[in-house]
C-alpha cells in the first residue's frame, strides 16, 4: 500500500513538474505579428520613390505611343511619296523597319531596367524593414513573428474575404501587433533621424 501511494506521490510530482516546465517553456516562446504591407504602404521613403518610378513608366509610355505614331505617319509618308517596289521606297522601308526595330528593343531595354529598379526597392525596403523587426524581437525576446493583414475584411469583395479564410492568425492581443512599433522605427531611420539608435523595452 505505501508503494502504491509513493508511486502516486512520484506520478503526481511528475505531472505537476512537466506543467511548471511547459508553462515556463510557453512563456519564452513570445510571438508576435506583423503587417508589412501596411508598413510598406506607411513608409515614406518607400511611398515617394515607388510613385517616382510609376510617374517614370507613365512618361516613357506616353512618349513610346508618341514614337510610334511618328513611325505610323513617316509609313504613310513613304507611301505616298515613293512608288512601291522602287530602290527609293525599299530604302525608306528599310529605314524605317531599323528605326522600328531599335525603339522596339529600347522600349523592352527601359522596361526591363524600371521593372529592376522596382524589385531593387522593394528589396531593399524589405531589409530594412526586416532588420527593424528583428532588432525589436532580439530586444524584446520575441521567438517568433507572423505575417498577418490588419485590414477589416470586406465581406462584398470575394478577393478580401478569401484573403483572410487564407490567412495564418485567427485571433491575437492587440500588444502583440507591432506593426505601429515597426512604422515609426523605419520612417525614423527614413528620415535620417537617430539612424544609429535602438528601440526601447
Amino acid at each position: 500500500m505505501n508503494n502504491k501511494r509513493r508511486i502516486a506521490t512520484f506520478l503526481t510530482v511528475l505531472t505537476v513538474t512537466a506543467l511548471i516546465n511547459l508553462s515556463s517553456t510557453s512563456a519564452q516562446q513570445k510571438v508576435a505579428i506583423v503587417d508589412i504591407p501596411l508598413i510598406f504602404k506607411s513608409h515614406v521613403n518607400f511611398e515617394q520613390q515607388l510613385n517616382g518610378l510609376k510617374i517614370e513608366a507613365e512618361k516613357f509610355k506616353e512618349a513610346s505611343m508618341a514614337a510610334q505614331k511618328t513611325l505610323m505617319d513617316k509609313a504613310r509618308l513613304l507611301e505616298q511619296s515613293f512608288q512601291p517596289g522602287t530602290p527609293d521606297f525599299k530604302r525608306e522601308e528599310t529605314a524605317l523597319a531599323q528605326q522600328a526595330a531599335k525603339m522596339e528593343v529600347d522600349q523592352k531595354d527601359t522596361m526591363r531596367e524600371l521593372m529592376r529598379r522596382e524589385a531593387q526597392l522593394h528589396y531593399q525596403t524589405y531589409l530594412t524593414v526586416t532588420g527593424v523587426i528583428e532588432q525589436y524581437c532580439e530586444l524584446n525576446q520575441i521567438r517568433l513573428v507572423l505575417k498577418f493583414d490588419r485590414g477589416e475584411i470586406d465581406s462584398t469583395n470575394p478577393r478580401s474575404v478569401m484573403q483572410k479564410v487564407n490567412g495564418n492568425v485567427i485571433y491575437y492581443l492587440p500588444q502583440n501587433d507591432i506593426t505601429d512599433i515597426v512604422i515609426a522605427r523605419v520612417n525614423q531611420i527614413a528620415v535620417g533621424q537617430n539612424s544609429g539608435g535602438t528601440f526601447q523595452k
